[in-house]
């Protein structure tokens, strides 16, 4: 009857502090790779709904570049699939959190052909299909940034089409009840909802493949496109997309997958015997591969006088050479300190000063990349960190 394609935390144009600025585009891309591969699918495929259920992009303020990019693919769908509408809703990452940010980055898509943004964060809206003599109603709320541990289904209508779509960025607590409702954001529960008549709930915020069904309505998170953080390297990515009938059941919902970047993590476990640490990471890291974003944990014992030669800048810079980026995490415990070292060499710097060498480092950095627009972003920052610190009254 109708088909349907189903996504949501795309997560496009993200940050990663941890990465250089190289590589930080190239990761940037292949969230838009994603992105493109889903707007491929809908060409091709030719549905009647895109849902897009919230974090579209990673930020509220995403840069021009990825925005043009966005909009030349939506008009590209437009071309090839004029009958396939997109309904988009903002989620917590997308939706500003104070009053003098009125705005989502969503709300400017509301500009294009055949999209439409429910940009209501108080009240459902909704918009009605036709096709063979039936009708779908859609219907969707985005995210309410100002008071977010609110239920966002409390005033949910009934269903008054021959079948219904709901879309909601928040948290189910059946499908994920390990927090409390303080710290979800928009949790609500299945019973709020399944005396409305609806067929399916098309959910954002969990980015794990999930679905459940309850008395004929399905409740579905399709998972984030990106591998997002390394908590989600074994999560396979994707969409889903199904054909909304009168049988429609979890068994009928396809999981599309998409080709996106790899990420594994790699625990090396220490003694007290090893005595060099770059050259005992370097000699157990065999398996090498330019595709993957690799995260090292040190873990274990090390000597003191071991631990106090460990370059990490030359590990890593000699890491980059056979992956695509690393992240090092040091939980390594160090013993045996000897007694004869001489502390009087270290120095224990202010908050203030552990900032600015933390910034001048990566104003260096980009001085060394010829970026400029960073470089001057880092400097203002530098000089609006330092004012505020102070103004908090921290140390300097």
């Amino acid at each position: 009857m109708f088909r349907i394609v189903h996504t949501a935390d795309l997560h496009l144009d993200p940050d990663y502090a941890y990465l250089a600025y190289n590589k930080l585009e190239e990761r940037r891309l292949d969230f838009l790779n994603a992105f493109d591969q889903i707007i491929d699918f809908c060409s091709e495929e030719k549905p009647d709904a895109l849902l897009i259920s919230g974090d579209f992009y990673d930020k509220i303020l995403p840069r021009n570049d990825p925005r043009v990019h966005i909009i030349e693919k939506f008009k590209e769908l437009n071309l090839k699939s004029r009958n396939t509408k997109v309904l988009v809703i903002s989620g917590n990452h997308d939706t500003p959190k104070s009053r003098d940010e009125a705005k989502t980055p969503v709300d400017t898509l509301r500009a294009l052909d055949n999209i439409t943004v429910f940009d209501d964060k108080t009240q459902f809206r909704k918009v009605v299909l036709e096709k063979d003599e039936k009708r779908l109603g859609i219907y969707g709320k985005s995210f309410y940034g100002l008071k977010g541990n609110l239920n966002p289904v409390e005033n949910l209508p009934e269903c008054t089409e021959d079948f219904g779509i709901v879309m909601i960025h928040g948290s189910v607590k059946e499908m994920n009840p390990i927090y409390s409702d303080y710290a979800q954001y928009a949790p609500f529960s299945i019973n709020d909802c399944i005396d409305k008549d609806f067929d399916y709930f098309a959910l954002g915020h969990y980015h794990k493949f999930q679905s459940m069904a309850k008395k004929d309505t399905i409740f579905c998170y399709p998972g984030s496109t990106e591998r997002y953080t390394f908590t989600e390297e074994q999560y396979e990515k994707g969409f889903v997309w199904f054909d909304l009938d009168n049988d429609l059941s979890t068994d009928n919902l396809n999981f599309q997958k998409l080709d996106v970047r790899r990420m594994q993590t790699k625990e090396i476990g220490f003694n007290p015997q090893v005595e060099d640490i770059n050259t005992f990471v370097l000699d157990n890291l065999i398996d090498k591969d330019p595709d993957v974003l690799l995260r090292i944990i040190l873990k274990g014992d090390v000597l003191f006088d071991v631990y106090r030669k460990y370059k990490i800048n030359e590990l890593q810079r000699e890491l980059e050479k056979s992956f695509f980026a690393l992240r090092i995490e040091n939980e390594l415990n160090v013993k045996d300190v000897d007694t004869d070292y001489d502390f009087s060499s270290l120095s224990i710097l202010t908050p203030i000063q552990e900032f600015e060498n933390f910034v001048w480092d990566k104003i260096k950095l980009f001085k060394e990349e010829h970026n400029e627009e960073y470089v001057k972003l880092y400097e203002d920052l530098l000089k609006c960190g330092i004012e505020e610190l102070k103004s908090l009254g921290v140390e300097q």
